[in-house]
């Protein structure tokens, strides 16, 4: 995880950057709601070439998806990830408890361990604003919704 200051005409901006492995968890997953459905099969090969991520690495995304329950998986020759019925109602926090646990809602800015309310970092009223928007909205967004805005061409995963 990366955090990003940025000042602006005397007002601080944060942006939280997230894990590669959550981008890429978020990207396969939605490429798999939108083409593993009805029975289809999304191959590790093809969601591999797709995404333009490397099949090794993708492979460990896809077996952590997997053993959480988010998606499902069929091993041999016609085999692949498919959706399940937890799949599209699956909420973008679960995926990124999956990923990388809580470390971007429960750590500190600085990475200090004494950063809290009553001991607050030179970064903590900003980025706990910033933080609390961003745990909402993971909180609301589905999986549903991300292939629905994919497929309208309102957002691209590859």
């Amino acid at each position: 995880m990366i955090i990003i200051l940025v000042g602006r005409l005397g007002r601080a901006y944060i942006c939280i950057m997230f894990s590669k492995t959550f981008g890429h968890a978020l990207r396969a997953v939605t490429y798999v709601a939108i083409y593993g459905r009805d029975g289809n099969k999304v191959s590790l090969q093809t969601l591999s070439k797709s995404l333009h991520i490397p099949h090794p690495i993708l492979g460990k995304v896809m077996q952590s998806l997997v053993r959480n329950g988010v998606l499902d998986s069929v091993k041999g020759p016609n085999g692949g990830f498919f959706i399940n019925q937890n799949t599209l109602g699956t909420l973008l926090i679960e995926i990124l408890k999956t990923t990388d646990g809580n470390l971007v809602f429960d750590k500190c800015a600085l990475g200090l361990k004494r950063c809290n309310p009553d001991h607050p970092c030179l970064l903590h009223p900003d980025f706990e604003s910033c933080r609390n928007d961003l745990l909402k909205i993971f909180s609301k967004k589905t999986v549903l919704d991300l292939s629905k805005e994919t497929e309208e061409k309102l957002i691209f995963i590859a």
